[in-house]
């Protein structure tokens, strides 16, 4: 599945985050256990569907300027400090990760490289609870509303019903069944009915969730929170 840079996808994602955290990606360092500085993070790529997949890592001095990816699931988020923790990431797995360079195409050689390297702290996500499987939705309760399995990718033609098409078939929404924006100071989060998003096939960062699952143990629910409400915004417009 292609990858974009967050800016590409979503160009307006400073605005839309304005009152959050993350309008500043640029902003975040990147730590190893401890107190060991790894790098910056320069960016964040997305896939299709809009879901964040990679952060973007300049390494800086550390491994004498590379640039790598590092996928969302393993990225500890401290919002209040700017930091993103990489638990038991060791200079050597930096140095075995393939270069990423702005302007290359993401294939998936590149990604089974990177996952190769990350492999020993993805497996250690394995007893995580994703927030993927456990948000259910009330009027659809055979349905995990989180869950990326069931949301087809942005611009699909290939469904059968509006409910499942594409969404810029769909038009504008309307009333209070539907996806809502807040821009009221009270709320100030994205009011969003779960069974009300795009819904895409399954692929394969779905099948790898020790990667790129996210998690209320690796502090993931305020970066969930915004991937929805940039893919609420991205919904309304198309």
């Amino acid at each position: 599945m292609p990858l974009h840079r967050l800016e590409d996808y979503y160009p307006d994602y400073r605005e839309t985050l304005a009152d959050g955290q993350m309008d500043r990606i640029g902003s975040y360092s990147v730590y190893a256990q401890g107190e060991d500085k790894v790098g910056s993070a320069k960016d964040l790529l997305v896939d299709d569907s809009g879901r964040f997949r990679y952060l973007v890592v300049d390494t800086g001095p550390w491994i004498f300027g590379k640039t790598v990816l590092l996928p969302i699931g393993l990225a500890r988020f401290d919002y209040d400090q700017n930091r993103v923790y990489v638990d038991d990431l060791t200079k050597s797995q930096v140095e075995h990760l393939p270069k990423y360079d702005d302007d290359m195409v993401v294939d998936e050689h590149h990604e089974a490289q990177v996952r190769k390297v990350y492999q020993p702290i993805a497996q250690g996500r394995s007893n995580r609870q994703f927030l993927g499987q456990n948000y259910g939705s009330k009027d659809r309760p055979d349905e995990t509303a989180g869950d990326l399995r069931r949301m087809p990718p942005l611009g699909n033609t290939g469904s059968t019903s509006a409910d499942e098409g594409d969404l810029r078939r769909i038009g504008p929404l309307a009333g209070s069944d539907r996806l809502t924006v807040s821009s009221t100071m009270e709320d100030r989060q994205t009011a969003i009915h779960h069974h009300d998003l795009p819904r895409h096939s399954p692929s394969l960062y779905d099948q790898e969730m020790g990667y790129y699952g996210l998690s209320d143990e690796d502090n993931h629910g305020l970066l969930r929170s915004y991937e929805e409400r940039l893919i609420a915004r991205r919904y309304q417009q198309d």
